[in-house]
């Protein structure tokens, strides 16, 4: 078999060591309090990368019609999808709206004081590691008093929002080279506050990567642990009571080894390639069975696709192709544009 050129396409590999010492030490102490916060997010951490499977992946997606396209199936992740996996509230719920951060009001939403020195939020961008020595750390405050505008009682409500800040920089909106999105801090403060969703960001976001990577981008900028899962479970196909029983209950992405026990993972981005290209309708799992039946978003008013706001811009989405994917065939909901 001929193969076709398959790019060098980077993204999040390993989880930073960093990260997961600090969700260690946020697991003991505020466990419940990130649950509530992030919903399944946090079970990345324990994932591990199969980048062959996305390389292989993106030589199916048609970046045209915002879906994967085999042999005679279509495929793309589904809000309904993406939100059941975290077990995050996405319908009745309001997108949020990023806003790019000037350096002083990105400190400002830390309880930081201003501090002209760090060039990288010019840019938009903050590390990982500023963020554990100031925010993970045991005696961040301590060592870091200067730097912050707030008592320690209150540095200890702060700590959380920049864990979160942090996981969702590393592993759900990545940057090239460890960078985590200074917008972030915004996002999670609007996560906090309650009423709002990060659902459709991150499809978005994964979206988009794929595009632009189809059409040459070197650095996969989506959640590209969330994808893998994603297409393992439709791409093994097993009794319906595999679901049921082993994903019914608890946090999706954790179970999902379970789900998975018995399937035989192609090795290399050849052998996937070659998994992909030869499946048919017949040899895919079209709906998950541990997702609580529910009515598809399909469109908005009479439009094609929905519009998601997502932590780069607006970014269409069109599920009315894959209807299958939820065992309908014909549209259940109609959403207003404004979604």
């Amino acid at each position: 078999m001929a193969y076709p050129h398959f790019p060098n396409t980077q993204m999040v590999v390993k989880v930073n060591p960093t990260l997961k010492i600090w969700w260690r030490d946020i697991e003991k102490n505020r466990g419940l309090e990130a649950s509530e916060l992030l919903g399944g997010l946090t079970a990345l951490i324990s994932v591990e990368s199969d980048r062959y499977l996305i390389k292989a992946l993106l030589q199916f997606w048609d970046s045209e019609r915002l879906v994967f396209k085999f042999k005679d199936f279509e495929l793309t992740p589904t809000i309904e999808e993406i939100g059941g996996f975290l077990g995050l509230p996405y319908k009745e719920q309001e997108m949020i709206v990023p806003h790019k951060p000037t350096p002083r009001s990105f400190l400002k939403q830390m309880g930081m004081r201003h501090n002209p020195d760090l060039l990288c939020l010019k840019e938009g961008w903050i590390s990982l590691e500023f963020l554990y020595a100031r925010f993970g750390d045991e005696e961040g405050y301590e060592n870091f008093s200067r730097e912050f505008a707030c008592s320690s009682a209150k540095w200890e409500k702060y700590r959380l929002n920049a864990f979160a800040v942090a996981l969702l920089g590393s592993l759900v909106f990545p940057m090239e080279r460890g960078k985590i999105h200074s917008s972030l801090s915004y996002v999670v403060r609007m996560l906090a506050r309650g009423g709002k969703t990060i659902v459709p960001m991150i499809l978005a976001e994964i979206i988009r990567a794929l595009t632009k990577c189809t059409r040459g981008k070197r650095y996969f900028e989506g959640c590209n642990f969330l994808l893998q899962l994603w297409a393992v479970e439709h791409f093994y196909q097993r009794a319906n009571m595999v679901d049921i029983i082993r994903g019914s209950m608890g946090n999706k992405i954790i179970n999902h080894a379970s789900r998975m026990k018995y399937f035989v993972s192609p090795v290399g981005t050849e052998d996937w390639f070659v998994y992909l290209k030869e499946r048919s309708a017949s040899q895919i799992q079209w709906k998950y069975y541990w997702l609580k039946p529910r009515r598809a978003i399909i469109r908005g008013n009479e439009l094609y696709f929905i519009e998601l706001i997502g932590l780069n811009g607006v970014q269409p989405y069109a599920p009315l192709r894959v209807l299958r994917q939820s065992h309908r065939h014909k549209p259940t909901i109609i959403i207003p544009t404004n979604y």
